[in-house]
């Protein structure tokens, strides 16, 4: 495991999509052609990678799809 950013010195409640505008606003650096993998809880941009609400994403269906 490497850490490649810390974003320290909020409240537990702050809203994911807060924290991450005010990090982008500071210090953020997310370049050019780099994308980041984020939960439903993070705003839709050009830097973010989130899944689609109501999709089921598991392992087991990437397997049996090779099989057919």
């Amino acid at each position: 495991m490497v850490f490649y950013y810390v974003f320290s010195g909020w409240d537990g409640s702050t809203a994911d999509a807060t924290m991450f505008q005010d990090a982008r606003i500071t210090d953020l650096p997310i370049p050019p052609g780099r994308y980041y993998l984020a939960d439903a809880g993070f705003p839709t941009c050009s830097a973010l990678l989130i899944p689609i609400r109501g999709t089921r994403y598991h392992l087991q269906e990437w397997g049996r799809a090779n099989l057919r």
